[in-house]
């Protein structure tokens, strides 16, 4: 998740407080209304084409497309595309996505729902023109609701191990639980991002 802007790190209060305002308070009184729509299986041509075209301009895991059809497909994941207007109405176009995983076999720390409650928040993208909006936030709060409505224990992610994104995210109520080499230098070089972020945080929070 790299669409935070460094900005937020320094607000006054850091830990929680905004002009005696909650942070998240203060943000929703700032924020444009976002919609959210969750994407079905089997993708439209339509739909399929705006998730590679935000997974291009990502640089991650334009391959994983088809894996995610068939998490959804197996009630394993929620995918989401992000809107600043109605997507029913004619011309809508999403600005972002952001995914509810369920399950993630390959570190059951960030995902085993059925069995610990731990829902990790994921494969979450804002194209650049809407990020000054912190629809990044916005969302993060978002699939914290929707996550305690399916009746997870937890939100989970993995970020790169950089201090401007984390204390946003400790701004939001996370804690860091452990740190690995876990994205690829592959990964990182294709997302023109510097060879240091192969090293990733993963957060956690509570939600009852």
């Amino acid at each position: 998740m790299y669409e935070f802007q460094h900005s937020d790190c320094h607000l006054p209060g850091r830990n929680v407080l905004l002009q005696n305002k909650p942070f998240t308070q203060h943000l929703s009184n700032l924020a444009p209304m976002v919609y959210y729509r969750d994407v079905p299986v089997p993708f439209s041509p339509t739909d399929y084409e705006a998730l590679r075209q935000m997974r291009i301009s990502s640089g991650f895991y334009v391959d994983h497309i088809p894996l995610w059809a068939q998490q959804i497909a197996a009630s394993k994941r929620r995918l989401y595309f992000m809107y600043l207007s109605d997507p029913s109405t004619y011309g809508a176009v999403p600005v972002g996505m952001v995914s509810l995983s369920f399950e993630n076999p390959q570190d059951s720390t960030l995902a085993s729902f059925f069995s610990t409650g731990r829902v990790e928040i994921t494969s979450l993208f804002i194209y650049a023109a809407y990020r000054h909006l912190r629809l990044g936030i916005m969302a993060m709060m978002e699939m914290e609701r929707r996550a305690a409505e399916f009746g997870a224990s937890a939100v989970t992610l993995n970020t790169p191990a950089i201090e401007a994104s984390l204390c946003v995210y400790r701004n939001l109520g996370y804690r860091e639980y452990k740190r690995t080499s876990s994205y690829s230098r592959s990964d990182v070089a294709g997302a023109f991002m510097p060879l240091e972020n192969v090293v990733a945080a993963f957060l956690e929070k509570r939600l009852r």
